[in-house]
């Protein structure tokens, strides 16, 4: 197993969780004036108060509840985890059911605050599991942050909606009073029917988020495929143009080979023939070079053809061909082992 972690999202995330522990301060069931609706839907019978009020409650239990539970998804977005060298997205879903339950722990340590950690919440911690699970690993991470939102959002409402208070939903105190209340004043259908509406609403957005997500994760990942292609036939089209060239280079040289021994044969013969000796050191001027011509075409052709030559016959050979550079005099250098000798395949 191996973990790497991304440092910048990882203090983002952990930001957002410490605005989560310090938001009971500043957000609360009396700074949004919950209470006051909540009286007045009993005495005037008001199901427009008390909507009102499930509304204010939907929206101060997301803002409480949104920076942990963003910060523990960025948390879980931050951590790499490869195993046998393939990385598991889907266990960085289970930081986010770590985290959350443990700030829940420590708000109520702080401030007496019992926060219900009850089905709403497995849902919203099972979605960010899901998320990490579909693997949008070319999203940006505020895009599926978005996700992370708009569900929670939706999850909030199952809290108010009467039917399913059986089955684990809304046991805070406020969301069993709104349903209490709604029941006195026969307001339960009109409840349920508001509920359900926005629930099936923000988690349809989600749904449709996520789908266009998911469609251009794939389009990313076809366009990185179709770059990997291309990069490898453009490798290809270039090999195969160095090996053209080489074969035609080898071709080419390898033909220079019949014209120097005729000139090399020719030399030997006329060598033999005259008792000039101007004509016999010339001629064998013309046989060494050739030699040399030979000695560097088999070098050209074959790559493990070397020679035995000293340091400095190399630095000389390589300084020849700057013969005609304008800045060769500009050039210095200093051989230290000018004797000794090295096996080489000078040309190339």
């Amino acid at each position: 197993i191996r973990i790497n972690i991304q440092n910048n999202n990882l203090l983002v995330g952990f930001l957002l969780v410490l605005l989560g522990i310090a938001a009971p301060l500043i957000i609360n069931v009396n700074n949004f004036g919950i209470l006051p609706l909540l009286e007045s839907s009993i005495f005037n019978s008001d199901s427009g108060d008390l909507l009102l009020a499930a509304f204010k409650l939907v929206i101060l239990n997301s803002l409480r509840a949104l920076p942990h539970y963003l910060g523990a998804f960025i948390i879980a977005e931050s951590i790499i985890i490869t195993l046998n060298g393939s990385i598991t997205y889907w266990l960085r879903g289970f930081v986010a059911l770590i985290i959350i339950p443990s700030v829940y722990k420590i708000i109520y340590w702080i401030y007496n605050i019992s926060y219900d950690f009850g089905v709403p919440a497995f849902i919203a911690v099972f979605s960010i599991i899901l998320i990490e699970y579909l693997n949008f690993s070319n999203i940006s991470l505020l895009k599926k942050s978005l996700i992370v939102v708009l569900l929670l959002l939706g999850v909030q409402w199952m809290d108010i909606i009467p039917s399913l208070s059986a089955y684990g939903f809304g046991r805070g105190e406020i969301s069993s009073d709104i349903k209490i209340i709604a029941g006195f004043i026969g307001s339960t259908q009109i409840l349920s029917f508001a509920s359900i509406t926005f629930f099936f609403v923000f988690i349809s957005i989600a749904f449709l988020i996520s789908k266009l997500l998911s469609d251009e994760e794939k389009l990313i990942a076809t366009m990185e495929k179709n770059k990997e292609i291309e990069k490898g036939l453009a490798e290809a089209r270039l090999k195969a143009l160095e090996a053209r060239t080489t074969q035609e280079m080898q071709s080419l040289v390898h033909d220079l080979k019949t014209p120097l021994t005729s000139v090399q044969v020719l030399a030997s013969v006329s060598q033999m023939m005259t008792e000039d000796e101007k004509i016999k050191l010339y001629m064998e001027k013309i046989i060494s070079s050739v030699d040399s011509v030979n000695g560097m075409i088999s070098q050209i052709l074959y790559e493990n053809s070397k020679d035995k030559i000293t340091t400095e016959e190399l630095f000389e050979y390589v300084f020849s061909q700057l013969a005609s550079h304008k800045n060769k005099d500009s050039i210095k250098y200093y051989n230290r082992c000018k004797d000794k000798y090295i096996y080489i395949n000078k040309i190339r």
